[in-house]
């Protein structure tokens, strides 16, 4: 091996060390993407707001006596279980923002690096390639989190005021009915004003489920979608498939480790 590819190997051993060591603990540390976390935590405090609100309210209309309230009381069980998948979305992305330079900068970087000094050792093309495709791969993990936020973020703002609006409405919301005792526990019947406020609460749940159903999962799901799609579109179709000597190169590097 002559001087000059063992000056590449050098400083490909030096990028990768440095991506695992330097890059990463930086890409990873969420004091770099606090912004994000910050967009994602307001979301999720919203969501658990919302989530309580509908059961809290459910629970409540659920001891009045009679079926009368039974069918609203079933409808807010429902969205507080729809208000609690969109709150595992949101945390899966806040874990993700941080978790995403890890999988880059410790992982796929590195092996990126390996796959080259392969190619600088042994002239295969077929590592170079694949050294660009763990590039390419890494590069989307690590962008794909931060602006699908960006982008939730902006849409969410447009809509904020609905979550606002539900969160005050049950924030003021109070079951009243009659009864001639005055007991909570005693209420004959619930009044048409307190059944309008409910009614009129739970379309305000709709709408602020529809609105985090869009920012926290469609929206995500969108980015992700239209990054594979720009990458179909610039790299040939066969771009992400490794070879099977690149497949070998792996399970070797991992019977050596």
């Amino acid at each position: 091996m002559n001087l000059q590819k063992t000056m590449i190997i050098a400083l490909l051993i030096l990028l990768a060390v440095g991506s695992f060591t330097v890059i990463a603990p930086k890409a990873a540390d969420p004091g770099n993407h606090r912004h994000s976390i910050e967009m994602t935590e307001d979301k999720i405090e919203s969501v658990m707001k919302l989530s309580g609100g509908a059961a809290a309210t459910s629970a409540t209309l659920s001891l009045l006596p009679g079926d009368i309230c039974t069918p609203l009381a079933d409808q807010l069980a429902d969205l507080a279980k729809y208000f609690l998948l969109i709150l595992s979305a949101l945390y899966l992305e806040k874990f993700l923002i941080t978790l995403s330079g890890y999988i880059s900068f410790m992982i796929l970087i590195p092996l990126a690096a390996f796959f080259l000094g392969m190619a600088v050792v042994t002239d295969k093309k077929e590592h170079s390639r694949t050294a660009a495709k763990m590039v390419l791969i890494g590069l989307i993990i690590f962008l794909i989190v931060p602006a699908s936020v960006l982008l939730s973020d902006m849409v969410y703002k447009t809509q904020e005021y609905k979550v606002n609006e539900a969160i005050e409405e049950y924030n003021e919301l109070e079951i009243e009915g009659d009864s001639d005792t005055g007991f909570f526990n005693e209420l004959s019947s619930i009044t048409t004003d307190t059944i309008d406020r409910i009614t009129s609460f739970i379309d305000n749940l709709l709408e602020s489920l529809a609105v985090m159903i869009v920012t926290a999962c469609i929206i995500p799901l969108l980015v992700f979608a239209f990054l594979i799609w720009l990458i179909k579109v610039i790299f040939p179709a066969n771009t992400l498939v490794l070879d099977r000597s690149s497949i070998e190169a792996l399970k070797q590097l991992g019977k050596s480790s």
